[in-house]
């Protein structure tokens, strides 16, 4: 088992984000994350690479408890807003990249062969490879999407993590990380993604998972509004958490 939740719950002060999830994920499995704003999609991300830590229940991932598990560099992240770089970040696409590996290498020590091999061979997943000099703040926002999907896939993980990866990505560029994510399941590699819309993963997904603080309902390879899962699809609406003090939402 790659990913296992039992009763997971978790609050930003007293804003209840997930109350009682429960989930398990196994390898090779694309599983898609779907829910309205608010639903404490992200905040699940994060628990699972390790940003933040459950307040109750179990997780664990490759079969260890999170709290004693130390080969992070097997989970590869793509956040939600990877993409937006100021225009003067002092940085290029390859370095961006490679500053991923410093996941497996850590700090304060020096890239080796291997390390190179692996930016390149993912910058030639994305199709960026042609772009590997260029300040990456000088690219648009689809490119630069592509870039920390590279900087994910740079460290040969074993589980990918992706939170609305097709943020400001064109057409083109969504048919284009389809296939990439297609191309990783036929590898073995084991894919959660949190995405408003099913389309760019028809026939790829072997379950999707809807969270609205709990999970309504999980298991079908159909998406939840097609499936008839209306319940937990709409955008909240209603003011969360009258009386407390300010906290962040998990979304």
């Amino acid at each position: 088992m790659v990913i296992e939740l039992n009763n997971v719950r978790f609050t930003y002060g007293c804003h209840p984000v997930l109350d009682g999830v429960s989930l398990q994920v196994t390898a090779g499995e694309i599983v898609g994350i779907t829910g309205p704003n608010g639903a404490g999609k992200t905040t699940l991300l994060h628990l699972i690479v390790g940003l933040v830590r459950p307040q109750s229940g179990e997780l664990k991932l490759f079969g260890v408890p999170a709290g004693v598990f130390k080969e992070r560099h097997q989970i590869g992240f793509v956040g939600q807003r990877a993409s937006h770089f100021n225009r003067s970040y002092p940085a290029t696409v390859y370095e961006v990249v490679l500053s991923g590996r410093t996941a497996l290498r850590g700090f304060f020590r020096f890239f080796n062969r291997e390390d190179r091999i692996c930016v390149e061979e993912a910058l030639g997943r994305v199709g960026m490879l042609v772009y590997r000099n260029v300040p990456v703040g000088e690219l648009s926002g689809g490119q630069q999407q592509r870039v920390m999907i590279a900087r994910a896939l740079a460290l040969r993980p074993r589980l990918l993590v992706m939170d609305e990866p097709t943020n400001g990505v064109d057409n083109a560029g969504i048919k284009d990380l389809s296939r990439l994510i297609g191309g990783l399941r036929d590898e073995g590699i084991t894919i959660l993604v949190v995405s408003h819309e099913p389309g760019w993963l028809t026939g790829l997904t072997s379950k999707w998972v809807c969270l609205d603080r709990k999970i309504c309902s999980c298991n079908s390879r159909v998406f939840p509004r097609e499936a008839g899962w209306t319940e937990c699809l709409p955008a909240r609406s209603e003011k969360i958490g009258l009386g407390c003090a300010d906290s962040p939402v998990g979304g």
